[in-house]
């Protein structure tokens, strides 16, 4: 592993520097205040401001912003990152050609630069998972609701497996669906069709022990949620639970796409 850094690198440098990264098959991070232009399914710009920039050797690029986990703009590997000067400014090039996108990042005051050859063979092991998350909502059910009891688990159904049909404190049973990743409109979707097999009496003998006419409540448990899918939810009566615990924001979390953002 050898790491190199420079401070304030003027333009002719940067774009030397980065060069010979890309060459070497080195990571490269640059800390600058920059203007961002996409072009690709859509077109973009975000104006200046400072962000730190990583270049991969596979081809993936990012642009991070001071605040949250997720690049506002990004490249995924399997393209080429390019440096040159242009009007006296440092300019890094991400593209692909299926589908065909760029992403240029202007640099208009470059702070520091850092050249990591970096090696890394291991493999990801996760832990947390959906499995170990049944384990823990059967094991301790008062973390989705105060009160709450389990009645059955992952009942096979025309739909799939429902993770856990359970009873409020007041009786009102409850449909549990749970996810490991961010929930999503499928499984809102998901939950819904579950929730009418027990109220047509079709999830389980007997209905899962539901009577006709018994309102049945819905609940999503995922560690977080958008707030398009937390809407989805409360227009239509259901809920969402969020288990925040086991968000490692790891493999088995969905890839955010240039749209989201």
């Amino acid at each position: 592993m050898v790491a190199e850094q420079l401070t304030a690198p003027d333009p002719e440098t940067l774009v030397s520097e980065a060069k010979t990264a890309f060459r070497d098959g080195a990571m490269l991070t640059v800390q600058a205040r920059c203007e961002v232009e996409y072009e690709g399914r859509t077109s973009g710009y975000l104006g200046p401001g400072d962000r730190i920039l990583v270049a991969k050797p596979d081809g993936t690029f990012l642009v991070h912003q001071p605040t949250g986990h997720k690049p506002v703009n990004w490249m995924p590997g399997g393209g080429s990152v390019s440096a040159r000067t242009s009007e006296n400014e440092a300019v890094l090039l991400a593209r692909r050609t299926n589908p065909s996108e760029r992403v240029e990042v202007r640099i208009l005051e470059a702070h520091g630069l850092t050249r990591y050859d970096a090696t890394d063979g291991a493999t990801y092991e996760e832990s947390g998972t959906e499995a170990e998350m049944h384990e823990y909502i059967d094991q301790n059910p008062d973390v989705l609701e105060d009160g709450l009891r389990i009645v059955e688990h992952e009942r096979e159904s025309k739909y799939g497996f429902i993770d856990f049909f359970a009873r409020d404190e007041a009786g009102t049973p409850v449909v549990v669906e749970v996810k490991r990743i961010q929930a999503t409109l499928n499984h809102f979707d998901q939950l819904q069709r579950y929730v009418s097999l027990y109220e047509e009496g079709d999830a389980s003998p007997h209905g899962g022990g539901v009577t006709a006419g018994e309102d049945v409540r819905g609940m999503l448990v995922a560690p977080s949620a958008s707030e398009r899918v937390r809407r989805a939810l409360r227009d239509n009566g259901l809920e969402f639970v969020e288990l925040s615990e086991f968000d490692t924001d790891a493999k088995g979390a969905t890839e955010a796409k240039l749209t989201d953002f």
